[in-house]
């Protein structure tokens, strides 16, 4: 029973806590904007822009009842593993340490700076590393094939709803939450050995301000059908909804764009940048769909499936001379 409650209030927390991105004010604060842009923009009626919002063939299609069925195991996997976990405590005093022993910049060689300079550079500095460092592994969940083979699991959604951003694989889930512990530990270490005590995160409700305008201001709608698009000089900075929904697009002429959470300036960085488009989109990972979605099961096992069974016809010389293990998105065909 005292294993059930915790997973019950893991599962509950997701709704209730505003440092999750599922938030029941950031959901509210989503439907809003979806029902004004419909309204104001697309000129749909109250009833019809519920109806549509609302659409059955997307809240209940196959593809968002797997979400749900994800979203359940997923917590209850990361519950269980959450106390082996490299915490980003531990990142933090290892680093700490590390600054310590260097000659080049002195403990506390800020700590006359003030609070307010110090809180906002480091609410900064820890924005922009977080999000950077989300684009950096999102990249690379598609360009390293091995990787592909498990962020296929976020991909092969046919249908986006908020529910759709927890739809991925253990192992990509891992490799994030040593990312955040990774962030966190750097930038709590840097702060603190520059600035002391002074150091504090600027927040909202404990979130980060930035974050929380990002998640208020509609980040659910990212995984929608409601493709709200930003100004051409707005979108060059910030990821709108239409941006991400493209990079779920199925036609080859969109893979490997718009890897951004929130900013979009590290894809102009990197050459991956498109601007949103005015057209309709279908979802999916192509012709490998239908078997890779076959079952719950299947989501989970056929990345390791398929690494194994590739590895193995490797080693036999089974595999095309030169080929590459596994396919990225961007090289496999539609």
């Amino acid at each position: 029973m005292d294993v059930l409650t915790t997973i019950w209030a893991d599962l509950a927390g997701q709704f209730l806590d505003p440092r999750k991105r599922l938030f029941i004010g950031y959901l509210l604060a989503s439907l809003v904007i979806a029902l004004v842009w419909m309204c104001l923009l697309q000129r749909y009626s109250p009833r019809a822009a519920l109806r549509t919002f609302f659409a059955r063939d997307i809240w209940a299609s196959r593809s968002s009842r797997q979400d749900v069925i994800c979203f359940i195991l997923n917590r209850v996997l990361f519950r269980t593993l959450a106390p082996v976990l490299v915490t980003q405590l531990a990142i933090a005093t290892l680093i700490f340490h590390l600054l310590h022993k260097q000659d080049i910049l002195a403990l506390g060689v800020l700590e006359s700076a003030g609070y307010w300079i110090a809180a906002g550079t480091f609410t900064i500095f820890f924005f922009l590393l977080d999000d950077f460092s989300r684009f950096a592994l999102h990249l690379a969940l598609h360009r390293i094939p091995w990787l592909w083979a498990f962020h296929k699991f976020h991909h092969s959604a046919e249908t986006l709803t908020p529910l759709t951003v927890t739809r991925t694989h253990p192992v990509e889930g891992l490799l994030f939450t040593m990312r955040s512990s990774l962030v966190q530990g750097i930038s709590i270490a840097l702060f603190v050995f520059l600035f002391g005590n002074q150091v504090d995160l600027l927040t909202v409700f404990g979130v980060n301000i930035f974050l929380f305008a990002f998640n208020a201001l509609g980040s659910n709608l990212r995984h929608s059908h409601v493709a709200i698009r930003y100004p051409a000089f707005l979108e060059r900075v910030l990821m709108s909804p239409a941006q991400h929904q493209l990079h779920h697009s199925e036609a080859t002429r969109h893979y490997d764009r718009n890897f951004g959470v929130a900013l979009s300036v590290w894809d102009r960085l990197f050459g991956s940048f498109h601007h949103s488009v005015a057209e309709s989109m279908t979802f999916g990972i192509g012709h490998e769909t239908g078997r890779f979605t076959r079952s719950v099961w299947s989501m989970y096992w056929s990345p390791f499936r398929d690494i194994w069974s590739r590895c193995r016809r490797r080693l036999q010389g089974g595999s095309v001379s030169g080929a590459r293990l596994l396919s990225s998105r961007r090289d496999r065909e539609a």
